[in-house]
């Protein structure tokens, strides 16, 4: 009977004092833990593609928490002012406007605060994106390639006039139907 009351009153107590920003804090907390950690545990994946995207989102997460409470409990206050003299709506109103900082959060903010700080955070940890990798050339051995490329044909990167696979008599406008 004891644990029963306990479970009872536990339910009573959280449903009375629930937010928003809470709820989506701690929604927030667990995404920064596990996504991380099942990212990490893909036997699939290239090592290094594996510690890019589990720091990025964590990251995410990590600016995600901040965010939502700073949004929940700034829209929340705004309701305690503006509805300060009837105290029965004004804690229907703070919660309501807390859930509205939230989802402001979840939809603009946080999505801003990720693009401006995750690049220059990732780039003074030191890892880079695995296309940014690959994309990344070998300068020495790349000027190398062109300066010889250039000397022996100058005009060896030009095309050749029409390509006959891409030359059609056709006027490539209007409704065309059949596929063809």
């Amino acid at each position: 009977m004891a644990l029963a009351n306990f479970i009872k009153n536990t339910c009573k107590k959280l449903g009375e004092n629930n937010k928003p920003t809470y709820v989506v804090m701690a929604i927030a907390t667990v995404k920064g833990i596990c996504r991380p950690t099942f990212t990490m545990m893909d036997k699939t994946e290239n090592s290094e593609t594996k510690k890019y995207t589990a720091l990025r989102e964590g990251l995410t997460e990590a600016i995600a928490i901040p965010a939502y409470w700073g949004c929940g409990e700034l829209a929340g206050g705004l309701a305690k002012k503006i509805f300060n003299k009837d105290k029965a709506l004004a804690g229907r109103a703070e919660k309501n406007l807390m859930f509205i900082g939230v989802c402001t959060a979840a939809l603009f903010v946080i999505p801003a605060l990720c693009s401006v700080a995750i690049k220059p955070i990732m780039d003074a940890i030191g890892l880079k994106t695995p296309e940014d990798k690959k994309n990344q050339p070998n300068t020495q051995t790349q000027l190398q390639k062109t300066y010889t490329q250039t000397q022996i044909n100058p005009i060896s990167n030009k095309k050749p006039f029409p390509q006959m696979q891409t030359f059609t008599s056709r006027p490539q406008i209007g409704l065309r139907v059949g596929g063809l």
